[in-house]
């Protein structure tokens, strides 16, 4: 059975190997980046340099890569533009980073802006940032590794500068927006086609912030009929309503949110919300003490799990008749309830970060009516209230200041005195009162939460490796009487069952000797060896088996036993065989 499949069972270990290699090359045989700080260069615009006679291009996150066949004397960059400083050319080439972008002529290249370059003729989009390439796979990038690591490749590229070019033989232009471009047909974002779209009226949607700044965005595009996510046409017709939600808070304002104010509807990344829940309405402009964006439903909260790339259901709606208040960061009443926000992060020892909480929680023993805020006007730094002879501090800071909760009560009086006062106090001096308990995360009943498990990739290595090595215990117990012989005959030939499967010419056998011998000392185990003597005096390597596929030891008796069946098979070939004590 291993013999009909020793060119697969080949490849799987060619390919293990390859893999083990090329991961000691990423510790061994790497080669150093060829510039670092202290290389003495000549400097072109940041990205591009000279060093030792060769044109060097920096690629964030991988360092400098040779940009190969590139003429230093007559190398140029693109003056007057820090975006466009990704872009190089000589008298023959021009290049984004350290790549060619094939047939643009750069005797005739022109600046179209927003990152488009054109030669009249052929036309390229090249992003300014350098991203991960997505077409090199991690397997890829190992075995480019080793190659390197050997000198027979160069230094795999997992990052670049993303390029795509656009249709030949039109004229193009650059319109405002990020990324935007247009000919006389339809617009580009990126260099991909905005199908539908009309290049006359294509501009960015806006993005409304809590402070009522208005700025355009990057990812929302309207022609003023239709709506776009990047190049994506969105299932909704443009109104002068719609507008992206600008979101201050690090980790809630990685996803981009578009909401439509005449029917409530929201889509995050081009996904649209559950239809049938609508209308939404966002819980707070502020999220700093918030890892995910609720939005608000008459049944309920729910949030978007990165992580699944789903809408998720968080939990009931809490608030009155489905009314609610923000009156400081992350802080809201509803009926004669308070209501606060609350990140929290889990971790794991040796497995890194495992998920990412947002929790809403009504504040205990107190009543919205009571509330009023003391702090003085011109303070800056949060805001102090008053609730009958309690007090609290409600937090501008946020989670990623290490203040996790929206409010904290003040249990001490000079602290109280300090952050009620006009001047300001800095965040030291808050989280120093906060680890001396002079503020205490405010005691709140929990009412619901957001929570996304983080995907810890790497982590699932290790259940591979058990998985293998359980599959190989579960396939060794189903065939465990199953009996895989040492050797097979074939064509005239004695062929031994082994990875290498070397083979002998029957007739070139003088005889086969084989040995019952000790596997296990200490358990008593038994095995056997073979050996093949040839008749011009040369013998094979001694092989060893077992009678059985079996993961427990076998006696002497056994394994006998299996040796005199084995001696009969060779018999009827016409090969003699000796069993030695």
């Amino acid at each position: 059975m291993m013999y009909k499949y020793r060119f697969l069972i080949y490849g799987f270990f060619i390919l293990l190997l390859m893999l083990m290699f090329g991961l000691m090359s990423i510790s061994l045989f790497s080669e150093d980046d060829p510039i670092n700080y202290n290389t003495k260069t000549k400097d072109l615009n940041g990205i591009f340099s000279v060093y030792d006679g060769k044109v060097y291009a920096l690629v964030p996150s991988n360092g400098h890569y040779e940009v190969k066949g590139a003429d230093p004397a007559n190398f140029k960059v693109i003056s007057g533009n820090y975006a466009d400083n990704q872009i190089g050319y000589d008298n023959q080439y021009v290049y984004a980073g350290n790549i060619i972008l094939e047939g643009l002529r750069p005797e005739r290249l022109k600046v179209l802006g927003n990152n488009y370059y054109t030669d009249g003729t052929a036309t390229y989009y090249c992003a300014r940032n350098s991203e991960n390439n997505e077409s090199l796979s991690g397997v890829g990038f190992i075995i480019g590794l080793a190659g390197q690591g050997m000198g027979l490749a160069d230094k795999p590229q997992n990052y670049w500068y993303p390029f795509k070019k656009l249709p030949d033989g039109k004229a193009y232009q650059s319109k405002p927006g990020f990324a935007i471009a247009v000919n006389d047909e339809v617009a580009f974002f990126k260099g991909q086609e905005m199908k539908e779209s009309d290049p006359k009226t294509i501009r960015p949607v806006k993005i409304h912030y809590w402070d009522r700044d208005v700025r355009d965005s990057k990812d929302y595009f309207t022609d003023g009929k239709k709506v776009y996510y990047q190049n994506e046409l969105l299932p909704l017709a443009y109104n002068d309503k719609i507008h992206q939600i600008g979101i201050e808070a690090d980790i809630p304002s990685r996803s981009d949110y578009l909401i439509n104010p005449q029917n409530g509807m929201v889509y995050v990344d081009g996904k649209p919300f559950d239809e049938s829940k609508a209308p939404y309405r966002l819980l707070g402009m502020s999220l700093e003490h918030a890892y995910q964006a609720l939005f608000v439903s008459k049944d309920g909260l729910y949030f978007y799990n990165t992580e699944t790339e789903k809408v998720e259901h968080a939990g009931d709606n809490p608030f009155e008749n489905n009314q609610f208040q923000e009156i400081a960061p992350d802080v809201f009443t509803s009926g004669n309830k308070i209501y606060f926000l609350k990140a929290t992060e889990s971790w794991a020892r040796n497995r890194g970060l495992q998920s990412r909480t947002t929790h809403l929680l009504e504040l205990k023993g107190v009543q919205a009516a009571s509330l009023k805020k003391i702090s003085h006007p011109d303070s800056q730094q949060g805001s102090v209230w008053q609730a009958g002879n309690r007090y609290f501090y409600f937090d501008d800071l946020g989670s990623s200041q290490l203040m996790l909760s929206s409010i904290y009560e003040i249990k001490d009086i000079n602290a109280l005195k300090s952050l009620a006062s006009a001047g300001r106090v800095g965040p030291d001096a808050i989280r120093n009162l906060s680890r001396n308990n002079k503020i205490t995360e405010a005691e709140g009943e929990a009412i619901l939460k957001a929570k996304t498990d983080r995907n810890n990739e790497w982590y699932k290595s290790y259940w591979l490796i058990f998985g293998a090595v359980l599959l190989v215990y579960v396939i060794s117990f189903l065939f465990r009487n199953v009996k895989v012989h040492p050797f097979l005959i074939k064509d005239d030939y004695l062929i031994l069952n082994n990875l290498l499967f070397k083979k002998y010419k029957i007739e070139d056998i003088e005889k086969v000797v084989f040995r019952a011998v000790r596997s296990n000392p200490k358990m008593g185990g038994y095995g056997g060896t073979m050996r093949i003597d040839l008749k011009n005096g040369k013998s094979s390597r001694t092989t060893i088996f077992t009678t059985r596929m079996t993961l427990v030891s076998e006696t002497e008796t056994q394994v006998i036993t299996y040796i005199r069946e084995l001696q009969k098979l060779l018999k009827e070939e016409g090969i003699d065989s000796e069993f030695v004590n």
